[in-house]
């Protein structure tokens, strides 16, 4: 036997055994008792059955090996081999990892602190748990929810969250259960010890296969992970994950450079990371094959064979990987599960599935009389089924298809009523198409957007980033795809839209500018889209019909006429006389907006409006006194979730000519009016979104007169969020960012926890102090001099919209901001005046001096 071509493998599986022996290797197998088999026995050249865990018995005979035949390499692929094949390895100097590397990446106390020592950048929060007490520490140091799990365990066993302090002692009466069990309920391979806390990592999950070469990393693929809240049990994986241009680039460089810091030079891993906001961060290393068929969807999708390349590279019989290899389909696994409570009473149609089209392979572990448990962790499942098709979402869906069409895995019923098992439920790919009239910083959805794994594309407007004084950006910004547009209302931009949502195959479609709404709603019925449809939006969109359905509810609007004709005008203006308001009946950002306060100014706007004839898009109605209040939340399941109201404490309609601070304020808790506004937002969104809307989850911001006698009467209400700094003020008072909120409804993903469903207005949260907006409106011309960042303990962001030395126009709409700023304080009375003296303050440091 030549020592040169032949192979000590550390524990393994037939697989492994019989593609070392195609390789023309001799294989030295040392195989736990309760893994060997009559196939191991024929193809290997020796068979020693040890507990292969223990190096006091793994030593001697590795040592006869290398005294007779001798052995050139020595590998494992299995988790509980990995640390006495990298003994080997150290003891012969025979390459390949080594027991430090190995033992550094499996332990996953050591790898969190070796990871915290040599790269901080990607470092997360971890302790050791030894008593009770550790979990209210920890919980007090990095907040909850945060994990707990065994430091040496592998298939999620013993995996658990700690929801908050309240759920302290149910995990340590697990974590006390579970000491010194076994972890592998087939083969008992490990024994759990050691526990550790780690900070909770928030984002999608996924694993990374790879192939290293003298420190060359090859990611073969990215594989796409799912799983499910309540539990740690894998449902199922797919191949190549689908994911952003951005995202895919990110995990790649960040897996490469956590095994340049670990230390890994060859061989294959198998690697766990979650997408955080943060970027990738790495849950778990490992220095072998993935588990749940992994390397059977690789193979089927890029022709890569990982176990071959791991026995047989050490010995150069297989070449070397490019640096990305390219898919040729889409391979997945579901996992098949069942109601617990149940018994299996029969298993039928394997055969039949394993001949099925696409089908790689059929594990079913479930035998009649076997219990079905709830899911924790892996173990839990009754089977796996690996399906091939021609990308990743087709082999997703085929994978439900097989298991449907062909396994009956038979469940009885205490009283003897039966169900089959089903494959595991895994939501939908979201693929999200974002209309943005909007400038770009205020808006990440990105960091928004955490657990997003479709694509994400952007249409944005050049004029908004350029006013905001941005730079328009020549890449994607992390998105799937960013396109700049110069006209949002041309029919064209439309056409785009809907080629783009072919392509993308595109599931939501979100919009946060008034704007946009109509389009938004448009395309959403045009592909059958959940969200709100034309119907839905228009009672917020159309002036004319918003005032309808508010009277008909016994809401109080201004008098108002919808005048097609000069003289259909002035019969109204007879009727109630001067100051009149003139508007779009769609009009947003109070542009075209008029009040007219004598009827030269009336006769004056009567020419202008109806130069070109008849028109039924303007609005006429009668001046409300008093000072405009406005109340902005959102809305879960059709109901008012959290909600405040506020007072603008300026004329929306000035933003020409008011060269000073322009503030807004929230109203103290204990001002009469704030419960009246909070029932009248409550009442208004019942009138305009009634049953039966598609209109359920989102955003609003309405405007409402308070006049000198007490009256509220409506004035506007948009179903998405306020504009200027309105949604900062927002977060300022609750912790939620109201544009956030909207965008993750419109993306189909979880709600923010704080926002619950209220019964009535009375009963929503309150915020935490008050808050409010200060506004400075852009002048036209040269801009020499502009203020430094404010550092005010009680500010909560302060924002510029210009740069010294630029040439700026006057506001042409109540969103031409020169600066901004957001502050919070106890009450209002202190809130403003703080905000007042800022104003001042970046008044007297703006100079804006004539452009010539």
């Amino acid at each position: 036997m030549n020592p040169e071509r032949t192979l000590l493998l550390v524990g393994g599986t037939d697989e492994t055994v019989q593609k070392a022996h195609d390789l023309g290797l001799n294989v030295l197998l040392l195989q736990h008792p309760t893994k060997v088999s009559e196939l191991q026995n024929r193809l290997a050249a020796a068979v020693e059955v040890v507990d292969f865990t223990e190096w006091s018995l793994v030593e001697p005979l590795v040592r006869a090996w290398h005294e007779s035949p001798g052995f050139a390499a020595a590998v494992s692929l299995t988790e509980p081999g990995l640390e006495n094949a990298g003994r080997i390895n150290d003891l012969y100097g025979l390459g390949g990892t080594g027991y430090e590397v190995t033992a550094r990446i499996r332990d996953k106390a050591a790898m969190r602190r070796y990871v915290a020592e040599h790269d901080p950048d990607h470092a997360v929060g971890a302790r050791s748990l030894k008593t009770r007490e550790d979990l209210d520490a920890f919980g007090a140091s990095y907040g909850f929810p945060f994990i707990v799990k065994p430091v040496d365990a592998t298939a999620s066993i013993g995996v658990m969250r700690v929801a908050g302090p309240e759920d302290a002692d149910r995990v340590w009466d697990e974590v006390t259960r579970l000491s010194g069990t076994r972890t592998d309920r087939v083969s008992s391979l490990f024994v759990l010890k050691d526990f550790l806390m780690e900070e909770f990592l928030d984002g999608p999950e996924f694993s990374v296969e790879s192939f290293s070469f003298a420190g060359r990393h090859v990611i073969v693929t990215i594989t796409e992970k799912f799983t499910s809240d309540g539990h740690f049990a894998e449902l199922g994986h797919a191949v190549p994950a689908r994911l952003s241009e951005a995202d895919d680039a990110a995990i790649r460089e960040g897996i490469r450079g956590f095994l340049d810091v670990m230390g890994m030079r060859d061989g294959v891993c198998h690697t766990e990371v979650r997408l955080t906001a943060k970027g990738p961060r790495v849950i778990e290393g490992h220095n072998r094959i993935g588990g749940d068929s992994i390397p059977e969807l690789v193979r089927s999708a890029f022709g890569v064979d990982l176990v071959t390349l791991a026995v047989g590279h050490p010995f150069g019989l297989v070449e070397e990987l490019p640096d990305r290899p390219q898919a040729h389909g889409g391979a997945a696994v579901r996992a098949l599960v069942g109601t617990p409570g149940t018994t299996v009473e029969s298993v039928a149609g394997l055969d039949e599935a394993r001949a099925a089209e696409g089908v790689i392979s059929v594990t079913v572990g479930a035998k009649p009389g076997d219990g079905v448990r709830v899911l924790t962790d892996n173990w839990d499942r009754l089977g796996l089924i690996a399906v091939a098709a021609e990308d990743t979402t087709a082999a997703i869906r085929r994978g439900a298809e097989v298991i449907r069409e062909h396994i009956r895995i038979t469940l009885a019923h205490p009283d003897g009523a039966t169900v089959l098992a089903q494959p595991s439920e895994i939501a939908p790919r979201e693929n999200l198409l974002i209309i943005h009239r909007n400038p770009l910083e205020p808006f990440p959805y990105r960091s928004w957007l955490p657990d997003h794994t479709g694509d994400i594309v952007v249409l944005a407007n050049r004029e908004k980033i350029e006013l905001a004084g941005e730079r328009v950006p020549d890449g994607n910004l992390g998105y799937t795809r960013l396109e700049i547009h110069e006209d949002f209302d041309a029919p064209e931009f439309e056409a785009r839209a809907l080629e783009l949502m072919a392509e993308h195959r595109i599931t939501g479609v979100a919009a946060l500018h008034e704007g946009d709404m109509d389009l938004a709603a448009r395309l959403r019925q045009r592909l059958g889209l959940r969200g709100p449809w034309k119907d839905d939006v228009k009672p917020f969109r159309d002036k004319a019909l918003m005032k309808t359905r508010a009277q008909a509810s016994g809401i109080e609007v201004a008098a108002w006429v919808q005048p097609r004709t000069a003289d259909e005008a002035r019969t109204f203006a007879e009727a109630e006389g001067f100051p009149l308001v003139f508007k779009e009946r769609s009009g947003f950002n109070a542009i075209g907006l008029r009040i007219l306060h004598d009827e030269a100014s009336f006769e004056e706007t009567l020419g202008e409006v109806y130069a070109a004839g008849e028109r039924d898009d303007v609005l006429l109605e009668g001046f409300v006194p008093g000072r405009m209040c406005h109340v902005d939340g959102v809305v879960r399941d059709g109901r008012v979730a959290m909600a405040w109201p506020s007072q603008y404490q300026y004329d929306l309609s000035s933003f020409a000519s008011d060269p000073g601070p322009r503030i807004d304020l929230t109203l103290d808790e204990d001002d009469p009016v704030t419960p009246r506004l909070l029932d009248l937002a409550e009442r208004v969104l019942a009138a305009l979104a009634p049953e039966g809307s598609r209109l359920r989850d989102h955003a609003f911001h309405m405007e409402v007169f308070l006049t000198p006698d007490d009256r509220l009467v409506l004035c506007e209400i948009a179903c998405r969020p306020g504009g200027a700094k309105i949604r900062e003020v927002f977060h300022s008072l609750f912790g939620v960012h109201i544009g956030e909120y909207a965008v993750r409804a419109e993306a189909g993903h979880p709600l923010h926890e704080a926002v619950r469903k209220g019964d009535d207005p009375a009963g929503l949260p309150r915020p935490r102090h008050m808050a409010g907006q200060l506004l400075m409106m852009k002048r036209p011309g040269l801009v020499r001099e502009l203020p430094a960042v404010p550092d005010e303990p009680w500010l909560d962001g302060f924002w510029l919209y210009a740069e010294e030395g630029q040439v700026i126009a006057p506001a042409s709409g109540s969103s031409d901001f020169l600066a901004a700023a957001v502050g919070n304080a106890p009450n209002r009375t202190e809130c403003e005046r703080r905000l007042r003296e800022l104003g001042e303050w970046v008044r007297e440091h703006s100079v804006i001096g004539d452009a010539s």
